[in-house]
């Protein structure tokens, strides 16, 4: 139950509709590239003009403007600086040099996700189909994994917000509904993959 402030990101659950969520796939990471990523962090695809590359989203999207995202990190592969040795792991530590590193990303359109929400929601109905800014707290480096969270000051309709409830964890009667920070079954809004325009 989500009785106490400990978010933990974007997890992944499933689908929309039926079907077990299954599959992802690999993209680069540019060798040193400088932020922490954690399991369930908001990632992005970066054109750097050689190379296309996977980065950490820091937005927390608006009502005005819509943010990059390519779907949602959940680890990587690299050879490590120290070991000579292959590593995976659930985050990509700030700074690395490695030729060969690859993320792990969740990137169905329909996947859904788990997420706790900032604060209490005042009215409890009124969550479904809408939308949600994020909430950016740095990668909690001791347990490898996003503090990312749901803005429930932001519940609204606009387009560009990128989160989209679905519905909490458990259903509507389910223990999440009334909790000081409840933990919410939600999609991404759009991807750059959904997106007209390329990256």
């Amino acid at each position: 139950m989500g009785t106490l402030n400990a978010p933990f990101g974007l997890k992944p659950q499933g689908l929309i509709g039926n079907g077990a969520l299954e599959v992802f796939q690999q993209y680069p990471i540019l060798s040193g590239y400088n932020t922490n990523i954690a399991a369930g962090d908001v990632v992005l695809l970066v054109d750097g003009g050689t190379a296309t590359t996977i980065e950490k989203q820091t937005a927390t999207g608006n009502t005005s403007t819509a943010i990059n995202m390519v779907g949602v990190f959940v680890g990587c592969t690299y050879t490590s600086p120290v070991t000579g040795q292959i590593t995976f792991d659930t985050m990509w530590p700030a700074g690395t040099v490695a030729a060969d590193a690859m993320a792990y990303v969740v990137m169905d359109p329909d996947a859904t996700y788990t997420i706790q929400a900032s604060a209490a929601i005042a009215n409890s109905n009124d969550i479904y189909g809408k939308n949600a800014q994020l909430v950016q707290t740095a990668v909690n480096t001791v347990f490898k994994i996003s503090r990312v969270s749901l803005d429930v000051a932001t519940l609204g309709t606009a387009a560009t917000l990128p989160i989209r409830v679905v519905d909490y964890v458990g259903g509507s009667r389910g223990d999440e509904r009334g909790t000081a920070f409840p933990l919410l079954v939600v999609k991404l809004n759009y991807t750059q993959f959904t997106a007209a325009a390329g990256v």
